[in-house]
């Protein structure tokens, strides 16, 4: 029922709601049209509306906010303390570039499938004060190691999954100079040398580096059996886990029976399968589902969810 919300409806809601702090519009692909029409409205009503109407604190932005000039913003998103940008819109540069100015309150901040640049992500780190959660799914750009090279002392959560392939060990050790971070995801990072958390490596410079991590989320090839293990060992305060069986370098990874006396409560494995391509000819591995493990305070129970988590 969601998907079917056009534009005009939606102006018309806010427009009689001038109190409006929160709106998440993201997979509404019909934003974009007037009430059934095909053709795309040509106005700027909608965005106009939320200028004039409301002050919002929370917001999702997806199809209906494409194209956003900078002063589309002032001053209704002056407010604004969590903001997602997905599918349907991209920001331009300045308007990225711009928003430590636009949202000086802005503490969260979700990117996905844009376009950015180490200007913006540099300008980000260093400007947004607030800025206490990172997120950057599946960007393009010529993102380099330059972006990550600035002090980020309010940063807390820190999501990077395929956007940064070329980060090595020496740059994640650069990040863990700038930042305290209690939850970090990383994905896609091929240059990662992956070793064990008491030994030189990736594994080693994110426990040495955060020791308060509550939260981890590892893709890369090469994870040793052991990482349940020493992640309980090394990262004393770690709750979640979240781990690809397709990385593991040894087959697979050893599950610990007893978990008394530490914090995980939680271990989340994806499993692949074999997928050949009828027109390629050629066999690949596609996710299949996921492999959930929770700790209550009675036992540890398995669950297998058919979609990746």
């Amino acid at each position: 029922m969601i998907l079917m919300v056009s534009m005009v409806s939606l102006a018309s809601v806010i427009r009689r709601n001038s109190n409006l702090k929160c709106l998440k519009t993201a997979g509404c692909p019909r934003l974009l049209f007037k009430h059934d029409e095909v053709e795309p409205m040509s106005d700027r009503s909608f965005l106009h509306e939320i200028k004039n109407t409301c002050y919002l604190e929370d917001v999702e932005m997806g199809w209906g906010f494409c194209p956003v000039l900078v002063e589309d913003l002032i001053p209704s998103f002056s407010k604004v303390r969590k903001m997602t940008v997905g599918l349907g819109t991209t920001l331009a540069d300045s308007v990225l570039d711009a928003l430590p100015e636009i949202c000086p309150f802005l503490e969260s901040l979700v990117l996905r499938f844009q376009v950015i640049s180490d200007r913006v992500v540099r300008n980000l780190l260093e400007s947004a004060t607030n800025l206490q959660v990172l997120c950057l799914h599946y960007c393009l750009g010529s993102l380099t190691s330059y972006s990550f090279q600035a002090k980020a002392s309010a940063l807390r959560i820190l999501r990077l999954e395929w956007v940064i392939p070329w980060i090595t060990n020496d740059d994640l050790t650069i990040l863990t100079q700038n930042c305290n971070l209690v939850e970090l995801s990383l994905s896609g990072c091929k240059l990662l040398e992956s070793s064990k958390f008491y030994s030189q490596g990736s594994q080693h410079i994110i426990s040495s580096g955060w020791p308060n991590l509550i939260q981890l989320h590892l893709e890369g090839r090469g994870i040793g059996r052991g990482i349940v293990n020493d992640a309980v060992r090394e990262l004393s305060l770690l709750r979640k886990l979240a781990l690809d069986l397709c990385d593991a370098s040894e087959g697979g990874y050893d599950i610990p029976n007893n978990l008394e006396g530490s914090m995980m409560r939680t271990v989340r494995m994806s499993r692949c399968k074999s997928w050949r391509s009828s027109f390629e000819g050629s066999s690949k591995l596609v996710h299949k589902d996921t492999l959930v493990l929770e700790r209550s305070s009675r036992r540890l129970t398995t669950t297998v969810v058919k979609e990746r988590l």
